[in-house]
């Protein structure tokens, strides 16, 4: 059996969409492509991704729609649903692993985890990753903080070796247009002057994204620890896209 990849979507600042980002790659990996995912949620400020269980659990079981949508999903996947599994970033890595001498057999950990650089704690778990993927946003002081971060990472961490961080990548959201702005491209080639580099496809400022089933009615879950994202809700997202250019990277 390979070692699981251990991946973050990180960042110093919130509101730029890590945690959203987190739940929607591990949900499509699992749900639509049959990569076997854990979830270690050491984001200790907030606990996202309990959050968006606790919510996917309340609104299936509230809404007569979804409930049916789920059991009837359940029942050809034959699986449940991915483990979501609590922890301290001092511990986060110590949980993975016990995890998975218990018998877990993921092919990703994905772990929600605050990117700041001046807890010891943290910059000991951001070390053992394999990739960290940072969201960056048209929203000057999320970029600057991304930016900050990421070049933190690449000079005290990559290429002094005192990490096991292959790569780390920016990844443009909630950018207001589907494609690329002239922002995007200026500061594209900024982050070439600093050794760093973005993923190629661009996510959309758009309402979807938090699209969790709490609207009542036949609304279409796009965000979801529980369910794939609705098919109708995936064109013109980009997301398949994302999901496609962090497997090449990450190879699972």
């Amino acid at each position: 059996m390979s070692e699981p990849v251990f991946v973050a979507f990180a960042t110093q600042k919130g509101g730029a969409g890590k945690s959203t980002l987190t739940a929607l790659t591990a949900s499509y990996l699992y749900y639509l492509e049959g990569v076997d995912v854990l979830v270690i949620d050491c984001d200790d400020r907030q606990h996202s991704q309990k959050d968006y269980r606790e919510n996917d659990l309340a609104v299936t079981g509230e809404n007569p729609y979804l409930k049916r949508l789920c059991q009837n999903f359940y029942k050809k996947f034959g699986k449940k649903a991915y483990e979501i599994i609590l922890s301290t970033p001092a511990e986060a890595a110590k949980v993975a692993v016990d995890r998975i001498e218990e018998g877990a057999n993921p092919d990703v950990v994905f772990f929600d985890i605050t990117g700041t650089v001046n807890d010891l704690e943290i910059v000991k778990l951001l070390s053992v990753m394999d990739y960290l993927f940072v969201p960056i946003t048209p929203d000057t002081a999320d970029m600057k903080s991304s930016i900050r971060f990421a070049s933190h990472v690449v000079n005290s961490m990559i290429t002094t070796g005192k990490s096991k961080i292959k790569d780390i990548y920016l990844v443009w959201n909630r950018v207001p247009s589907k494609a690329k702005t002239r922002l995007c491209d200026i500061i594209d080639g900024y982050l070439d002057e600093l050794g760093l580099h973005s993923l190629n496809t661009v996510l959309s400022n758009s309402s979807r994204f938090f699209k969790d089933g709490a609207t009542i009615g036949r609304a279409g879950i796009f965000r979801s620890t529980m369910l794939p994202p609705d098919r109708q809700l995936l064109k013109g997202s980009n997301l398949p896209e994302l999901v496609s250019e962090i497997r090449q990277i990450i190879k699972v």
